[in-house]
């Protein structure tokens, strides 16, 4: 077994701010709130939002859903002190959130999905609370 790998240090989580493009992009993204009720400054429309489209099922409407409601969220915790930033780690390259403080960047469609492959409902308050109580130090 070859255990070189081993003394390798892991690789860094690297941001950068967003092009004009990705801004376009995002902004494309909250013109679909509205008609799903949500308004990110309000983590109860987020959540409510959510809720709806999981009980809904829609497989062909997940990307959507999983999209509009990321963007949500990172502007909910945009409002908070987090920034929208480009971040590239050993897994890929995506829009994220970046903690005020300089922390590790939350790719927030990351973070949507997998909820929605379990189909989980109920924990957008308690997560997305954490993440902003975090902001505000």
């Amino acid at each position: 077994m070859d255990d070189s790998l081993d003394d390798e240090p892991p690789e860094e989580v690297a941001t950068r701010p967003l092009t004009a493009e990705e801004e376009a992009r995002l902004e494309a993204y909250r013109l679909r709130y509205e008609p799903r009720g949500i308004d990110p400054a309000d983590l109860a429309s987020i959540a409510a939002a959510w809720d709806r489209a999981v009980a809904a099922g829609n497989e062909a409407e997940a990307a959507e859903v999983v999209t509009v409601v990321a963007t949500a969220i990172g502007d909910h915790l945009v409002g908070t002190g987090y920034r929208w930033v480009m971040s590239t780690d050993p897994f890929g390259t995506d829009i994220a959130v970046e903690p005020p403080r300089r922390g590790v960047p939350v790719v927030v469609r990351t973070l949507v999905a997998l909820r929605w492959m379990q189909r989980e409902t109920g924990w957008i308050d308690g997560v997305v609370g954490h993440l902003a109580r975090i902001a505000r130090g």
